[in-house]
């Protein structure tokens, strides 16, 4: 993905909490690439080349809604805000028009959740949750609005997150819930007992409002044992994910086994591309836009595979990933990874988990 000199051009219109269509004109008059983003840098577009003279109409469902945020105060809607990167000489303009199509309410955390950027703009060292890239991968035929919040618990988000569109939610709605990264600190949000509880409740509050839930579990943290598997963190969660979809009655999306997979395979120096990185230090939790996109394509894939309720409204040409393989030689010195998690206040662990910490820190 391309970085981006200067700051983004900026379209913002008043509109109150609804659901809307969005028609974009981008008119180029120098040979480009641009990306489009709309309200708190949703993916609409990435990295499209346009020639000089050339016109294209992007189309795109736009949520508007009301959040709050823990520790935050009730934040109202400020309307339609589009957002276009590029460091070419362009023109846009946007039309707008309310328009009834169903929205999915995302619930979440760091890893889910919509993340800002800076400019000059480079995607490997910039956060980014897989849900604020998935509007990239849908037809304008639904909406997304995504409440996930950066250290959010389940038990916080609902008592905060929640409230801004628990009486939004209609009938033909989708709740997709991913928790896990942040119930793992608190120690009555075990697994099986009260980080299950709380999906279950979510679960139903999207029922009650005859809105479909979906239950994801969380994406595996990059901790690389000796032996080239991943630290086994939130096995524990994913089963209790699994266990309350079954519950529920509702589509399960596993996140953990996917993320897994891709990233056992792709090895300890190839998976970090894909997290948060600088000239400096490194992150094994959260991705940065790379990383954001690679994991909501998955949630795609996994989506249409399973016939699930999203699947109708995901253009499945654009989610295809490349899997990357490690290399013989691929070693990582991940001692500080270690000695980091150690000390983050993880509470719900499996019982070899400070064995396994003190073997790799010797």
């Amino acid at each position: 993905m391309n970085g981006y000199i200067n700051e983004p051009l900026e379209i913002n219109m008043p509109a109150p909490n609804g659901t809307y269509e969005i028609t974009v004109t981008i008119t180029a008059h120098s040979d480009t690439t641009f990306s489009l983003y709309s309200q708190h840098r949703s993916f609409i577009v990435r990295d499209r080349e346009i020639k000089k003279g050339e016109s294209v109409d992007i189309t795109f469902a736009v949520s508007v809604s009301d959040r709050h945020f823990a520790e935050c105060e009730y934040e109202k809607a400020a309307g339609i805000k589009i957002q276009i990167a590029t460091d070419g000489d362009i023109t846009a303009t946007a039309a707008v028009s309310p328009v009834d199509i169903p929205t999915v309410y995302i619930c979440g955390d760091s890893t889910v959740t919509d993340q800002p950027a800076s400019y000059p703009y480079e995607p490997s060292s910039t956060y980014c949750g897989w849900g604020q890239a998935f509007p990239e991968l849908i037809y304008p035929s639904l909406a997304v609005s995504n409440h996930a919040q950066s250290g959010s618990c389940t038990t916080e988000f609902i008592a905060n997150n929640l409230t801004a569109f628990e009486n939004k939610i209609n009938r033909g709605d989708y709740m997709v819930i991913e928790f896990g990264h942040n119930d793992q600190k608190r120690t009555e949000l075990d697994a099986m007992g009260g980080y299950k509880k709380n999906l279950l409740y979510l679960a139903e509050t999207a029922r009650k409002a005859g809105a479909e839930p979906i239950i994801c579990s969380p994406i595996n943290r990059i901790l690389f044992m000796p032996n080239g598997k991943l630290m086994n963190l939130l096995g524990s969660y994913r089963d209790a994910a699994k266990a309350a979809a079954k519950e529920a009655g509702c589509t399960f999306i596993d996140m953990w086994q996917r993320t897994t997979d891709y990233f056992e395979t792709a090895g300890p120096v190839k998976s970090k591309q894909f997290f948060r990185h600088d000239d400096v230090s490194h992150d094994y939790t959260h991705t940065n836009d790379i990383g954001g996109r690679l994991i909501a394509k998955m949630f795609a894939q996994e989506m249409i595979a399973k016939k699930g309720p999203l699947a109708k409204h995901i253009a499945a040409d654009r989610t295809e990933t490349v899997q990357l393989y490690a290399s013989p030689e691929d070693k990582a010195d991940n001692a500080a990874d270690f000695a980091h998690v150690a000390g983050v206040g993880l509470v719900n662990v499996p019982e070899d988990f400070d064995a396994d910490i003190r073997d790799l820190q010797k």
